[in-house]
């Protein structure tokens, strides 16, 4: 009881000391504050108003510098430097102001970011995401989440890349942010072309971006998209290719060589040789980018080519192959770079958590002189027993999750036998009845023996939906959600997969199908064809990995 009150009074010492700080209650403040996300430009103007906002108190001058450098990196202005921010960053660290904390962390590494400190930035960014943890700002999360994708998308970490742009959506549209979903799903996009994914995958996120940026009213992301999606058809639909990159070259001017030479490309598969001539002098007159001498080079041999000039054709031919050449060695160049430049996520974690272990010890210093050395030495055994039990909570939680999951592979491995087992019987009947039609000789009673036997043993359409609903009650509906997402498969098709995930062979599935193996094969083939998979995949594979885990399809 005794060890209670003190660890009450302590407590309350402690939230005493940490929470004394306030977000501002100037009105003029709260009025920057309301106008900054629609009219950042009405927001900075009352902030300027204010002639001496260091004199403010240190709340309110906190505030003031949150707002201001916000108000700044929304205007796309020129933030010459981090000290105004880390006003903000100091005064709302170790608060209950957590959405003010991270927010300034957010700017903070905004800004070390437009500096091109991706070190620093990032550790911004995951002080800000701690931050935000105990606050349901699904705006903020998802762009802490989408900055740092694109920190390493920067760096060429693609696939880490498409994590975090994966998990920023999640948080737009949580929000509801149509806006903000679009550039996610512009970005996974991207992703998806920088690693080569298949070109369905890409343009079902590239259309998902294009079709929000339309009902965000966001212009320059559609014409983005287009762009993007114009490049990426450039080797199988020049017509349409051409018309989409027409839209990037009208609407960003300082991408119009790189979309010239392009277009050029689309013109002179088209056998428009003027109009390929006339994009390529515009691609020429300005210096590209190594990459994109290459395409430039290509297009105009092949404009040279078209004019009978072989010389000029051969000299670009060679000058493509050379850049070719040029752009190997970049890239081996790179790979060294990205190897020495990879993020140590655990040498982040350790020095944010001595930045921490820093900062609480200052805390300690002031409640020394309040509430005295024996009070301090409590709080540091609470801290101490708190962090151990967290430790025991979290092996805990990581042995109840082990076992769930050996749980769920037993109950589907059970749910398999109690599905198959009420087939075992109609299966032996099944072959029972076709050696009973084998061998009947007596004609005069062979059809009324036929439909008696035919009733029992082979199973009905009627009784193969019984089959198909246990199944769908057994695994939530996963059966017959494969006929929503692939609109081709027929109920036949559906029996077929069920069959396949019970593991019955294909003799067995012929039986009961009344049809022979070759047909169960071109059968099994039109399933994979629907269902978009290749070939040469293992179907038995593929169900029972849709089943049993959860499979990605995009």
């Amino acid at each position: 009881m005794e060890f209670r009150k003190v660890y009450l009074f302590a407590l309350f010492c402690f939230v005493l000391s940490s929470c004394h700080r306030q977000y501002t209650n100037t009105p003029i403040l709260l009025r920057a504050d309301a106008l900054l996300n629609s009219k950042p430009d009405s927001a900075q103007k009352l902030l300027l108003s204010i002639l001496h906002p260091q004199k403010l108190s240190k709340a309110d001058y906190a505030a003031w510098c949150l707002l201001y450098t916000h108000s700044q990196y929304k205007l796309y202005q020129n933030i010459r430097s981090d000290s105004i921010i880390r006003v903000a960053v100091k005064y709302y660290d170790n608060s209950n102001l957590y959405k003010q904390s991270g927010s300034a962390h957010y700017l903070s590494g905004c800004v070390f970011q437009l500096k091109n400190n991706n070190k620093a930035a990032m550790l911004e960014y995951k002080k800000a995401d701690d931050a935000f943890k105990n606050t349901t700002e699904n705006d903020l999360i998802g762009l802490v989440k989408f900055k740092i994708g694109y920190i390493f998308m920067q760096d060429e970490f693609y696939s880490q890349s498409i994590i975090f742009f994966k998990k920023s959506l999640k948080y737009f549209i949580r929000s509801n942010n149509i806006k903000y979903q679009a550039y996610a799903y512009r970005e996974i996009s991207d992703m998806y072309v920088r690693l080569n994914y298949p070109v369905k995958s890409i343009m079902f996120y590239s259309n998902k971006a294009l079709r929000l940026s339309i009902q965000s009213g966001d212009s320059l992301n559609y014409y983005s998209i287009l762009a993007q999606q114009g490049e990426l058809l450039l080797n199988s639909d020049y017509s349409l290719s051409k018309d989409y990159l027409l839209k990037g070259y009208q609407h960003f001017p300082s991408l119009r060589p790189n979309y010239a030479t392009l277009i050029a490309l689309d013109y002179t598969m088209l056998s428009k040789f003027d109009s390929a001539k006339f994009y390529l002098q515009i691609s020429f007159a300005d210096t590209l980018e190594l990459k994109y001498r290459i395409r430039k080079y290509l297009a105009g041999a092949y404009v040279a080519k078209n004019e009978g000039n072989q010389k000029l054709a051969f000299d670009y031919v060679i000058r493509a192959y050379n850049d070719r050449d040029s752009v190997f060695n970049q890239i081996m160049r790179s790979q060294l770079y990205k190897i020495d430049k990879q993020y140590d996520l655990t040498q982040k974690e350790k020095e944010n958590a001595e930045l921490k272990i820093a900062n609480r010890n200052n805390i300690i210093l002031i409640t020394m002189l309040v509430i005295g050395v024996l009070i301090l030495l409590i709080i540091a055994l609470l801290i101490n027993s708190r962090y151990k039990k967290r430790q025991a909570e979290h092996a805990f939680e990581k042995q109840l999750i082990e076992y769930e999951l050996k749980a769920k592979n037993k109950l589907n491995e059970q749910k398999r036998e109690l599905l198959m087992s009420k087939l075992q019987n109609r299966i032996e009947n099944t072959l029972h009845f076709n050696r009973l039609k084998t061998g009947l000789l007596k004609h005069e009673k062979q059809d009324a023996f036929m439909d008696e036997i035919t009733k029992q043993s082979v199973i009905s359409e009627k009784e193969w939906e019984y089959y198909i609903d246990e199944l769908n009650r057994l695994f939530d509906g996963k059966l017959i959600s494969l006929s929503d997402r692939y609109e081709d498969l027929s109920q036949s098709d559906l029996i077929v997969i069920a069959l396949i995930y019970l593991k019955v062979d294909i003799t067995d599935c012929c039986s009961l199908l009344d049809m022979t193996i070759n047909t169960m094969y071109v059968r099994r083939k039109r399933i994979k064809k629907h269902i978009g998979i290749d070939k040469e995949i293992d179907l038995l594979k593929w169900v029972i990995q849709y089943f049993d885990l959860k499979p990605s399809f995009e």
